[in-house]
């Protein structure tokens, strides 16, 4: 069993994939289509990339501020990836590959 992932680092990579840096600082990436595939109900717009683009980090947690309809009106709610399904499903970066740049880069 795999343990909880918190991310203090992340950077974007493009088609919903994300390499991180842990707290614990190892390097993961990770592809989270698989995810976005399954019963989404109302945060499906996550599949929009725009839409996904705009993830940030909450007490080291990736989350997502989606803007929901509520009869007439709109309210923000939140979206976020259990740090135990970023543990079961990324995978170590390469030594060549660990750097995280800084475009797309989100921080703690």
């Amino acid at each position: 069993m795999i343990k909880s992932m918190y991310i203090k680092k992340v950077e974007y990579l493009g088609d919903f994939k994300i390499k991180f840096i842990t707290t614990e600082e190892k390097v993961r990436k990770i592809d989270l289509k698989p995810l976005l595939k399954g019963n989404m109900g109302d945060f499906k717009c996550l599949r929009d990339e725009e839409v996904f683009k705009k993830f940030y980090l909450d007490t080291f947690i990736l989350t997502w501020d989606v803007e929901l309809p509520k009869g007439n009106k709109k309210q923000i709610s939140q979206f976020d990836i259990a740090p135990e399904y970023i543990g079961e499903n990324s995978v170590p970066v390469r030594s060549n590959q660990r750097q995280i740049k800084s475009k797309h880069l989100v921080t703690q």
